[in-house]
């Protein structure tokens, strides 16, 4: 996540440039950000963003269900025994000055912390060293959630967090100035979609990537003032989103609506009606948003209510995995006589996972364009393997073929790593899109059961391999994650239809099972040469038994 700071004292600069240079040259005191790399085995920064801060589908999925689906809650915790702490550090400068304000030069640095205190119970924290300032509001979160309502499907947050009015998107944005639709201030009302408040939250996931928000929400300022809300008003939203990792359109509809006490003590009672859509291809991603606002006393000492207007169309194409590049037009009218309209280009450069270059221009009708500069870096960044003791042994060798030997090797380490020995990473059908190894989501020791996106649980593999249906059923109820009508259907189990390399070979290339069905869409068609192919399938079918 990205924060930028007003102009700062040299001494804060300074302090902040040597947190930077320290954490680069001592990386080892600190941990990757647990939710991303090192609760994942070491996934890469693609597993979840476009690119960094920005969130793709799969990244928005589970940052709206507060980490509790796609991520291996299991692995998270073996990792981070002790607190996972990480550290983001960005600089900005812009040029020219803003018409009537000084050239703006900032730094910041952040510790981030996020993961899971036990099975159902999920956190994020974020503490700036300094908070606040240009181009965005401060976005220091601190809240938990228990995810364990309505069987997993439920889950309740409480603490500070980003309003959650399509959250996922406007928090994340690659452009450097933040959505002026999300921040638009009406008259002297503050409130605006792009807050983080204190309050809860409480998130429903449905089939079929529908998922339905509702929370309440209090005050908007620091971290400091937790339990002081005077003068800042209290607000509903409520949300209905489709949102899934595996399909190319997404979106929803919103509202907030709440009082504010306005500049002359009079109370304004407000509401925003906000539409989303989004297209995703393998290089293309388009964006929409529309709002409409109702302000009964946006102006003090005033009768005068206000009807404000505003939209974004914004596009972001990936030139090349480590290019992409950023265009919005954005238009908004507060209904006081106060419009205006932004056009805003980024272009966006991975130095390297965790180190992104931004250059921004951002222009508005009548004035000179501005040109702002960012360089943002979160880590350190290292790839952690799996936690000791929770891996299969090495595969025993003793009396087998020198080529067999090496197959299962091979298969090891794409099934731990995501890489054959060569180095090569293994890909789904995107090959802009980084996936996870096999591990992650079907365990070290191959007994599945992790809750994916859609509803899906992860296969147990091994011999007798098998679906688990949607309520992590035993092995051999032979349950059919992903399948309509299939959960819970006797027969589909690995001890009826025992199987084979070859079997194997198809359910990973294809996402076509023993019997002849198709697994879930959530299951990645992986692409591999033939040889990893083999190697994984042999590996999966004679060394993983997940119950002895």
């Amino acid at each position: 996540m990205k924060i930028t700071v007003p102009s700062t004292p040299p001494r804060t600069a300074l302090v902040a440039l040597a947190a930077f240079l320290g954490t680069l040259l001592f990386p080892h005191r600190v941990a990757a950000i647990p939710v991303f790399a090192n609760g994942q085995g070491g996934a890469n920064c693609a597993l979840c963003h476009t690119v960094v801060p920005r969130l793709n589908a799969y990244g928005r999925y589970v940052l709206m269900t507060n980490f509790s689906r796609g991520l291996n809650r299991h692995l998270q915790m073996m990792q981070n025994r002790s607190l996972p702490i990480a550290l983001e550090a960005t600089a900005n400068a812009s040029n020219p000055a803003p018409a009537g304000l000084p050239r703006l030069s900032s730094s910041l640095v952040q510790w981030l912390s996020a993961g899971f205190l036990g099975k159902d119970v999920s956190y994020f924290a974020t503490v700036p060293m300094v908070s606040g300032g240009f181009p965005s509001t401060s976005v220091d979160q601190l809240w938990i959630a228990d995810n364990a309502f309505d069987r997993g499907r439920g889950s309740l947050q409480v603490g500070r967090f980003a309003t959650p009015i399509f959250a996922p998107w406007i928090s994340q944005p690659l452009s450097l100035s933040g959505y002026g639709i999300a921040s638009m201030q009406v008259g002297s009302n503050i409130s605006t979609i792009a807050d983080n408040r204190w309050g809860a939250s409480y998130t429903q996931v449905a089939g079929n990537g529908l998922i339905g928000n509702i929370a309440y929400l209090s005050g908007n300022g620091a971290i400091e003032n937790a339990f002081t809300s005077a003068g800042e008003g209290t607000a509903w939203s409520a949300s209905l989103q489709f949102l899934s990792p595996e399909k190319r359109w997404s979106g929803g509809v919103a509202t907030l609506f709440g009082t504010i006490p306005n500049a002359g003590a009079a109370n304004d009672r407000y509401s925003r009606e906000v539409a989303l859509a989004s297209y995703e291809t393998g290089r293309f991603d388009l964006l929409a948003i529309g709002t409409i606002g109702h302000d009964t006393l946006p102006l003090p000492l005033s009768t005068t209510s206000s009807t404000s207007k505003a939209y974004s169309l914004e596009t972001i194409y990936t030139a090349r995995p480590w290019l992409h590049l950023d265009g919005r037009y954005e238009r908004t009218n507060d209904g006081l006589g106060n419009a205006s309209s932004n056009y805003i280009f980024d272009a966006a450069l991975n130095l390297e996972p965790n180190i992104v270059l931004t250059v921004e221009d951002l222009a508005r009708a009548g004035t000179t364009p501005i040109t702002q500069y960012q360089l943002l870096w979160a880590g350190p960044w290292f790839r952690n393997r799996m936690p000791p003791g929770t891996m299969q042994p090495p595969p025993d060798v003793q009396g087998l073929s020198p080529a067999r030997a090496r197959a299962l090797e091979n298969g090891r380490s794409i099934f731990y790593t995501g890489k054959d020995l060569a180095g090569v990473r293994i890909h789904g059908p995107d090959p802009l899109r980084a996936y996870q190894s096999c591990a992650v989501c079907h365990q070290p020791t191959g007994v599945g059961g992790v809750r994916l996106p859609d509803g899906a649980i992860s296969a147990q593999l091994g011999p007798h391999a098998h679906m688990r249906d949607n309520m992590a059923a035993a092995p051999g109820t032979g349950g059919m994650a992903g399948m309509p009508g299939m959960a819970g259907m006797p027969g589909m189990s690995g001890a009826s239809h025992p199987w084979s390399v070859a079997d194997f070979e198809r359910a990973i290339s294809h996402g076509v099972d023993n019997t002849g069905m198709a697994l879930s869409p959530v299951m990645p068609r992986w692409q591999m040469s033939k040889r990893d192919l083999h190697d994984i399938a042999l590996y999966v079918l004679t060394q993983l038994h997940p119950h002895g």
